[in-house]
């Protein structure tokens, strides 16, 4: 198969493409933008990598411009992995036209070149965040979907998705779209929570805590997703699956984990909850567990893998800006919170 990656020098691209360059014959046609949405030393750092294999070629391209697909018209594509998309709920309520650009309008471009190109296979990459606060239910495709969107950036994931569908209605065309829970693990975006968490705790500075800790994640380990991909790649689905682990954890009691397996005492500043920062989301693994999988990494693993490999990289990270942006709401009114790269949280702007 020759696979055309969106998103290459993402976290989940970055991990996949690498992946089945070890463990397939598949040629990998790498796309990104590499644009400033956190860090992008981290991107070129994957990017790097990628390029010392010999069946991986990269295309630094925004998928939003429908010239750039000029460069792509005579390459040969049996799968396109859409992974590209602007990510994070707090963010898109600061920036909702970036959001609309990177992930309603490219994904729409990019199901049109496949629709011109006759692609056989579609894999659209999604998010939990289209379903919300889940309570004590797990939610289910197709069922529990959130009407309108809990955020920008979930009513732009969903947008991609129903956009995909339409435009590509009547074609040979199989859609399959995973649905990502909390992913995290080496190589991982230094805007999650987890990786910041180990940052700030190893270097000594305050862990920045929106709220008072006790919003559950399902954390689900790169590797359990890697996994779920490469099948579903293989597949012929033409459905919508759930990829997040099966139990659930705390903010805090991550923190607590942490500091145990570094050995070091957390400096917590807690701040007002995120605007529309859900309680838990449960996810039904139901449509993935059928095909045979189910997530292996447990949180002490991963928490214990994603470390080792910050420790060997810490020389590199310490350079990165875990950094972000984000609403909150404080005594009845909406504020804009501004982390700057030292720590110092500024507020910005309130309006009632």
């Amino acid at each position: 198969m020759n696979l055309l990656v969106t998103g290459a020098s993402g976290f989940i691209g970055f991990n996949l493409s690498k992946y089945l360059l070890k463990n397939t014959d598949f040629e990998i046609y790498g796309v990104d933008s590499l644009n400033n949405a956190y860090d992008n030393n981290i991107k070129n750092l994957r990017t790097t990598e990628l390029e010392t294999f010999e069946k991986f070629l990269f295309y630094n391209l925004d998928l939003s411009n429908e010239e750039s697909y000029q460069e792509l018209k005579n390459l040969e594509i049996s799968c396109v992995v859409h992974l590209a998309a602007r990510a994070g709920v707090r963010q898109s309520f600061l920036e909702p036209k970036k959001y609309i650009t990177d992930n309603a309008i490219s994904t729409a471009n990019l199901s049109n070149f496949i629709k011109d190109m006759k692609i056989e296979k579609f894999m659209i990459a999604s998010t939990s965040s289209i379903y919300g606060d889940s309570g004590e239910k797990k939610v289910k495709e197709e069922q529990d979907e959130k009407y309108p969107p809990p955020s920008v950036y979930a009513a732009t994931k969903l947008s991609g998705e129903l956009l995909a569908k339409t435009i590509l209605e009547g074609t040979d065309t199989s859609i399959t779209i995973p649905r990502f829970f909390t992913v995290y693990g080496p190589y991982g975006r230094p805007d999650m929570s987890i990786l910041r968490f180990i940052h700030w705790i190893y270097s000594g500075e305050e862990i920045l805590l929106f709220g008072d800790g006790e919003q559950k994640r399902s954390f689900t380990f790169i590797d359990d997703v890697i996994s779920a991909l490469s099948l579903l790649i293989k597949s012929n689905e033409n459905k919508t699956f759930n990829i997040g682990s099966n139990s659930q954890i705390s903010l805090i009691n991550v923190i607590k984990k942490i500091e145990t397996m570094l050995d070091k005492q957390a400096k917590i500043k807690h701040l007002p909850r995120a605007l529309k920062d859900v309680d838990v989301v449960i996810p039904d693994l139901s449509n993935m567990e059928s095909l045979g999988w189910e997530p292996k990494v447990e949180i002490d693993e991963g928490l214990s893998r994603t470390i080792d490999w910050y420790l060997e990289n810490k020389e590199f990270l310490k350079n990165l800006k875990f950094v972000a942006k984000t609403m909150a709401v404080k005594r009845n009114k909406l504020i804009l919170m501004h982390q700057t790269h030292s720590n110092k949280v500024i507020e910005i702007v309130h309006r009632d």
